[in-house]
Formats: structure tokens, sequence, C-alpha cells
């Protein structure tokens, strides 16, 4: 069997979330796309195909088992059409019932928890809620199944005072702290939460670690929301939302939706961002109020751009904070679309 990711003709709201990892690499509910077709086609070969040498070549070096596109007949063809971000807020349910079909052993987490013994309580029905036997829960944690499963992955801890309701998947070692996650969320491995979440989806080893409400977004990998940053997802007059990327402006068909976060986004204490703001790539945001675009290394006021030396000497203190080194490969990309974006092909 032949498959083949084409992002050739990526959607352009798509463009900053996927500037440093495909479609096909977003942990959603526990497995990216990729190893989900893997586990479901363990003898097929898979290909990719972009208009983009260079990423391409990123793409390639992180996977020996992605093969570049050639002229062929496929018997399934993926495209990032369907990974809108609005889009994916509406099937959270069914991303993490995947997740459950997938690996068995979630079986074995399904608990019927004595509440007095583990000091902790459940709203909806008991077989609903997968807790891995490794997953640490503290005294004072609300599960609420009523609406969808919650499954909560190896090593994740749950602190007191934490209201968390389904449909939900937490990632192996993600830190939830005094919390309010609702409405159906997605959130990746490593990641530190706290204040009010609300159906969004947050890709692995990114913060919204305080006070501050996140709500319908889409927030990549590798991004620190300071405390008290809000989104805005609902304008005043109940319109429909339209997100704008570089001179493009996208309809998402819907009254709610947030925000679009790009990897290696730094949003400060107190950063307001209004109903459709789009953070490109390495932006490092201080303005209490943010509307519209803002593009890739944008630094502060959208009038600079971060430093590169800065920007990389950042983004290695940050990934080694979880025990990880930036490839001299991916190093060398970054430098690349970096000045892409000074020459305005971005």
């Amino acid at each position: 069997m032949k498959i083949l990711f084409d992002e050739s003709n990526r959607p352009r709201v798509l463009d900053p979330i996927s500037r440093f990892h495909s479609f096909l690499e977003w942990s959603l509910g526990g497995f990216s796309l990729f190893q989900k077709l893997k586990k479901k086609y363990p003898k097929a070969k898979f290909y990719y195909k972009s208009p983009d040498p260079s990423f391409s070549e990123l793409l390639f070096r992180r996977y020996e088992d992605i093969l570049p596109w050639q002229e062929s007949n496929f018997d399934l063809v993926v495209t990032p059409d369907i990974y809108l971000p609005w889009e994916l807020q509406r099937i959270v349910t069914s991303l993490i019932e995947e997740t459950l079909d997938l690996d068995k052993n979630w079986k074995k987490y399904r608990q019927k928890y004595k509440v007095k013994q583990h000091q902790f309580s459940i709203v909806g029905k008991d077989k609903h809620l997968y807790i891995h036997p490794d997953a640490n829960i503290y005294p004072q944690v609300v599960f609420d199944t009523t609406h969808g499963p919650i499954l909560i992955d190896e090593g994740a801890k749950i602190g007191s005072f934490s209201f968390l309701e389904g449909p939900l998947y937490i990632g192996k070692h993600t830190q939830v702290d005094s919390a309010r996650i609702a409405g159906g969320c997605l959130i990746g491995n490593q990641c530190r939460i706290g204040g009010e979440v609300e159906n969004s989806i947050i890709l692995d080893f990114s913060n919204k670690h305080h006070e501050g409400f996140l709500g319908h977004s889409f927030v990549s990998s590798w991004v620190n929301l300071g405390a008290l940053s809000t989104t805005s997802d609902l304008k005043n007059n109940y319109g429909i939302v339209k997100l704008r990327v570089g001179d493009a402006t996208i309809n998402t068909g819907t009254i709610k939706f947030g925000s679009v976060i790009g990897p290696f986004t730094k949003l400060a204490i107190g950063v307001m961002s209004n109903t459709g703001t789009v953070f490109d790539i390495g932006s490092n945001v201080v303005e209490n109020r943010v509307s519209g675009y803002n593009p890739p290394f944008n630094w502060i006021d959208g009038r600079q751009k971060y430093r590169l030396t800065e920007f990389l000497s950042d983004t290695k203190k940050i990934m080694a904070r979880r025990g990880i080194n930036l490839a001299e490969f991916e190093e060398e990309y970054l430098k690349k679309i970096y000045q892409d974006s000074l020459d305005g092909k971005l």
C-alpha cells in the first residue's frame, strides 16, 4: 500500500502553524496522523509532497520512513484541508475515540473508582474516565464525563481544585494546576496548564500555566502564554470570525473562534488577543491588546524583528528545559525561514 501526504496546496491559514511541523506530525489525542496511519497500515509505504524543498528535507531528516514524492498511483492521498483548526475543534470526540481504538491498553486504564478512597469526584459515567496508572491525581479534582471521555496519559499530574470536562485528552507528563478545562480539548505532552481553557488544541511542550482564558484556539508547540494572557473567541456582534494571514482573509464560518498561535511564540503577561488574532512563528509580543495578523518573528510591537541570534539562543534554552536539543539541521532550517521572512517570502 502507498500513502501520500500531499501538502502542495496547503490552505494559507495553516501556514503559521505548519512552518516547523507538518500537519502529519501534530499530536492530536496521543497520536499524530502519521502514527495513526502506521498503526492502521503497518506494511504501507509513506510519501510526502511539498512545494518547499527545504521543508521536505527537514521532514525527511526527521523521518527516515517517509519518502520523497514520486509519480505513482497512491492508495490513499491525505491533504491538510480537513485539518483547519476550527474543524478539528468539532471532532475532538472522534479523535479521542480513534486513540482508544488504536491503543488497546486504554481499556486497562478504565477506572471504577471509590471516590472516598481517591478523594476526587466523577460527574457522569465512570466508564468514560481513563487514567494511566502512572498519572498522579491530587485530591479535590472533578472529572465530568457527561459530554465525552477523558484520557489522562502516563506521568500526567492533575493538581487539586481542577475541573476537567470531556471530551478531553491530557498528554504524557503534562501538569495541570488549578485549571478549568472545558468544552472539548486536546492537550499534548509535557505541557503546563492552568487558568481557563475551552475547546482548544495545544500541541506538545507548550505552556499556559497561569490565570487567563484560552478559548477555541490552536496553540502550536513550544509556545508560552504569560500570566493573565487572554484570547477572545466571540465578537461583540456575534459575527462570523475571519482570520488574516499575510494579505489573505479566511472565513472560518463560525462565530466561536479565538487565536491561531504559531510555534516558538511568546505572549507576555496580560496580553489580550482580539477574536481571530493570528501569531506566526517566533512571535514575541508584549502589547496589551493585539489583533489581526502578527508576522513571523514579530518583536514586541510589530515594528521590529526578533534578532536571529537571540531567537535561536532563547529557543535552545527553552527546549533544554524539556530535555530536548535543537538538532543542527532544524537550526539551519530556522535560519532559512528567518531569512525568508526578511525577504518577504513567507
